[in-house]
């Protein structure tokens, strides 16, 4: 590391220890609650779709659900005027839960190497810069296991499981656990597929979320969008450039997502990491990120024997989801998109008229 990269290294830790009220950097430390809501709203400031859920901090590792919902009607008479006998009775309009929500501890550890330090060291706000990079990559880690968790493995295998599925519960596996009825991977013609496109389950996805629409209840369909996959909207937007070949007026409005926005009444969202074939629906204040209050440590070293700065911070975290009857999603790996000939059938046996003959891929 250069003098001058080292002089500003000195002054970025003694100002952050200073802001942290603590004695120096280097000794891991527990972040003050005040000081914790702010960095954690800067990492949900770092992606679009984290600043629309619902994110708290919440006082145990281990709690009753704490959003309010709909439990039923409260309006009605309880007929004192004719009956004396009688008395109003009042009714609990919050319908909490009974279900539970449990933190997990994750660790968030970073380095900068000095040489890429010393090439940033011009740059008199290269610490911030470098933040708000670390400050992303947990926005969108954060991302990617809501949609992909599966577990909280005691030791997480990065190189397994790239999409981070060990290191948390995610909304889709709380559905799956919680409500399996609304975790769909059956479609009407064959067990474990869900057939979209000609002579499938559903002719489209207009189709296609209009049915998934009805696994939520009609009173509870308040503020809802749908969420898709990537390679669903790719395959329409590609069937929309097929129809609009020769008018470019049209293709435009394609490539400024004017046309693909609406799928089955419902305004649609394409939302990093989420499976590729998936369909989703729900509120985006249905799914909630915690963190636990008061569990953040952090520490920087100077790692001299890596001739690097290495940046260690933990948390308690966990995934949830506020009311479970207002969340549904059909199986990526079910959904199938093309009907194509059986490779098993024989060339001089196929007949196009007989289904057995026709796969779905």
């Amino acid at each position: 590391m250069k003098l001058k990269t080292t002089q500003v290294f000195t002054a970025v830790v003694t100002a952050l220890a200073a802001n942290y009220g603590v004695a120096s950097m280097s000794q891991q430390f527990n972040v003050e609650p005040t000081i914790e809501q702010t960095l954690y709203d800067q990492v949900y400031q770092s992606a679009e779709f984290l600043q629309v859920i619902d994110t708290q901090l919440v006082d145990d590792l281990v709690g009753s659900a704490i959003t309010a919902g709909i439990s039923g009607g409260v309006t009605g008479r309880a007929g004192v005027e004719t009956d004396e006998t009688k008395s109003r009775q009042t009714k609990d309009p919050l319908g909490l839960t009974k279900r539970e929500y449990r933190c997990y501890p994750v660790e968030c550890d970073t380095h900068i190497t000095w040489q890429r330090m010393d090439m940033w060291a011009k740059f008199p706000d290269f610490h911030s810069r470098f933040r708000r990079h670390v400050q992303q990559a947990i926005a969108l880690d954060i991302i990617k296991i809501g949609w992909n968790g599966i577990e909280a493995a005691d030791v997480t295998d990065i190189a397994t499981y790239p999409m981070l599925n060990d290191v948390n519960i995610g909304w889709l596996q709380l559905v799956r656990r919680d409500n399996p009825g609304n975790a769909i991977e059956d479609g009407d013609q064959k067990d474990g597929e869900i057939r979209i496109g000609a002579g499938g389950d559903y002719e489209n996805l207009d189709q296609a979320v209009h049915d998934l629409l009805q696994a939520i209840p009609a009173h509870k369909r308040n503020g809802l969008v749908t969420i898709i996959g990537d390679e669903l909207l790719a395959k329409e937007k590609n069937k929309l450039y097929a129809k609009q070949a020769h008018t470019p007026s049209e293709k435009e409005k394609i490539e400024l997502e004017q046309i693909i926005e609406t799928f089955g009444g419902l305004k649609a969202y394409k939302v990093p990491f989420f499976p590729a074939r998936g369909i989703l629906i729900t509120s985006f204040e249905n799914l909630c990120h915690y963190v636990q209050s008061g569990s953040t440590r952090t520490a920087i070293e100077n790692n001299n024997k890596k001739k690097r700065v290495e940046d260690y911070q933990s948390r308690n975290d966990c995934y949830y989801i506020n009311d479970m009857e207002v969340i549904a999603f059909f199986e990526a790996n079910s959904v199938k998109l093309d009907k194509v000939k059986d490779p098993t059938v024989d060339a001089g046996d196929f007949d196009a008229d007989n289904p057995a003959h026709w796969v779905w891929s």
